[in-house]
């Protein structure tokens, strides 16, 4: 193993922590959509993904982390930018952490949110208020097809536009 690859397993080899796991879920989306997430991530990137004319902020939580637990998290995502085109909300589901691995797909549930839906004031949203408003979930495989429904909501001009490649 080089010191690179010895570096990156220390630093971010384990998927159940925050900031790595928040990563691996905009990776994930970038996968679903099958972009070029580019050689390196910009942490502090204006949008965490670009999809033509979408732009999307990705949010991620899980009931198990990295560390010690006496009971599954309480989920809620923060909802704190408001440049986006939309949300995309990254749960890892499974509860059991002899059972959980991000990397297993089946245990992701995503959510789609266009940003305007959102009342202005409002910071976060729980896991229940989600599921309430917006359904119960989507799989990976629904992502890319959820995420490119956003299209026809854009302006008119905006969408011609996206269509031929062109900026908006």
């Amino acid at each position: 193993m080089s010191d690179l690859d010895a570096f990156l397993r220390w630093n971010s080899g384990h998927l159940l922590e925050n900031r790595t796991r928040g990563a691996y879920a905009e990776w994930l989306v970038h996968r679903a959509l099958g972009l070029d997430p580019g050689q390196h991530r910009v942490e502090w990137a204006e949008m965490d993904v670009t999809f033509g004319s979408i732009t999307l902020e990705v949010k991620s939580a899980a009931f198990v982390q990295s560390w010690q637990q006496a009971r599954p998290s309480t989920i809620s995502f923060p909802i704190e930018q408001r440049v986006a085109t939309a949300y995309v909300f990254c749960l890892l589901v499974e509860d059991d952490p002899e059972l959980v691995n991000p990397q297993e797909l089946s245990q992701w549930l995503f959510w789609v949110v266009p940003t305007a839906k959102f009342h202005r004031d409002r910071r976060s949203i729980g896991l229940q208020p989600l599921i309430r408003t917006y359904g119960e979930g989507l799989r990976f495989e629904e992502l890319a097809s959820r995420i490119e429904a956003l299209r026809p909501a854009l302006p008119e001009g905006s969408r011609a536009a996206a269509e031929m490649g062109l900026p908006c």
